[in-house]
């Protein structure tokens, strides 16, 4: 009698692990889990995932907001949770600093009506984003203090004026397109148009 009861607990244990691997994977695969990360996976469709070689869990994820300006989206973020710091509108960009997060808005190039909306970690933007993207956005010491680097922007400028293809100039400007220091190829991540899906989608 022990055999066929142990079968019976195994194969229950099997099943509900299964049961909670599919509803794991059913909540989208975005790395960025909370707060106005999770707000923005589950509202706006994910369009592309740009990571770097460097590190996996160095990433820009970019979704697309569709019949939304500029400023009707800033307005919806912030009142779903307050950022850090806000940025000015200047050359169609605008940037909301969350904890850990960087959400920029530019215009889609391909359909001025939509807004992409880049949500990138704080290493992500330390490692590969030209400070000049940030000109007119936000001054060079709030940079400094909120990626807690000494003259990030002056450090950055010169790694990007030594090779600038290891620069990124945002998404809008590069479609994801840069090399990270010591690589010859280039990186960025692939397309998806699933609402919710992951950074798996496209690599």
């Amino acid at each position: 009698m022990r055999k066929p009861l142990l079968f019976v607990m195994l194969s229950l244990v099997l099943i509900l692990s299964a049961c909670g691997s599919g509803v794991q994977g059913s909540t989208g695969g975005t790395l960025f889990k909370d707060g106005i990360a999770e707000y923005i996976q589950t509202t706006y469709m994910l369009q592309d995932v740009v990571s770097s070689q460097e590190g996996s869990a160095e990433i820009s994820e970019i979704y697309i907001a569709e019949n939304q300006s500029i400023e009707t989206l800033a307005s919806d973020l912030q009142n779903y949770e307050k950022p850090r710091e806000i940025s000015e509108k200047k050359d169609n960009k605008q940037v909301l600093v969350y904890d850990n997060l960087f959400v920029i808005l530019t215009n889609d190039p391909d359909n001025p009506e939509n807004t992409m909306v880049e949500v990138s970690d704080y290493e992500f933007v330390r490692n590969h984003y030209n400070p000049s993207f940030f000109d007119g956005l936000l001054v060079l010491w709030v940079l400094d203090e909120i990626l807690d680097v000494d003259d990030w922007g002056k450090k950055q400028r010169q790694k990007c004026s030594n090779n600038n293809d290891n620069c990124y100039g945002g998404y809008g400007s590069s479609g994801g397109l840069f090399k990270t220091p010591g690589s010859s190829s280039t990186v960025r991540g692939g397309t998806s148009s699933v609402r919710g899906g992951g950074p798996g989608t496209g690599k």
